[in-house]
This record gives structure tokens, C-alpha cells and sequence, in this order.
């Protein structure tokens, strides 16, 4: 496989992986806060930002994640289930590091 192939591959399943967490946190809100309108779920992030919560929000987000590095095993898209993975690791350094600072 040439190498630059390879790289895009990984970098769309970065950008796979980072798209799948944001809706993951989106779907999080939705579910535990019972809202549906828009206006209401940005509200509810911005209160996350300003009490602290959001590295809560940003982990249960990634179990999207999960789910998606599953499928794309089973599809064997090998190199972007990688970039899915890398995309875990640094939103798990970005929690550690919300968290901790």
C-alpha cells in the first residue's frame, strides 16, 4: 500500500473518530438531560464548560467510539479503525488534562 494512501486513510479515521465523540456528546446530553432543541443542548454544554463536567460528558461520549472502531474492524478498514484509535488516545490525554488542570 503506497504510504501517503495510508496516512489519509488514518487521518479520515482521526477526523472519524473525533466526529464520532462530538456526537457521542451530543447523544450523551440528549439522553441524561432529556432535551431536543438545539438551543438547550449548547446551553447545557456552555453550563458544563463553566461547572466543570465536561470531561464527564467528553468519556461518555467516546463509548461512540468504541462502537465505531468495532465496525470498522469488521469492514476491515484497518488503517482508519488506527485513526479511530488515535483519536481515543488524544481525547483521553485531553480529559486527563481537563481534568487535572
Amino acid at each position: 500500500m503506497d504510504y501517503r494512501l495510508k496516512k489519509k486513510k488514518i487521518f479520515s479515521g482521526l477526523l472519524i473518530g473525533i466526529i464520532a465523540n462530538l456526537f457521542g456528546i451530543f447523544l450523551t446530553i440528549i439522553i441524561l438531560f432529556q432535551e431536543f432543541n438545539l438551543i438547550n443542548i449548547i446551553n447545557i454544554f456552555n453550563d458544563a464548560i463553566t461547572n466543570k463536567y465536561l470531561t464527564k460528558l467528553i468519556s461518555l461520549g467516546a463509548v461512540i467510539n468504541l462502537i465505531v472502531f468495532l465496525l470498522l474492524l469488521k469492514y476491515n478498514y484497518i488503517e482508519r479503525a488506527r485513526g479511530v484509535l488515535m483519536a481515543t488516545f488524544i481525547i483521553a490525554i485531553l480529559t486527563i488534562y481537563l481534568n487535572n488542570f
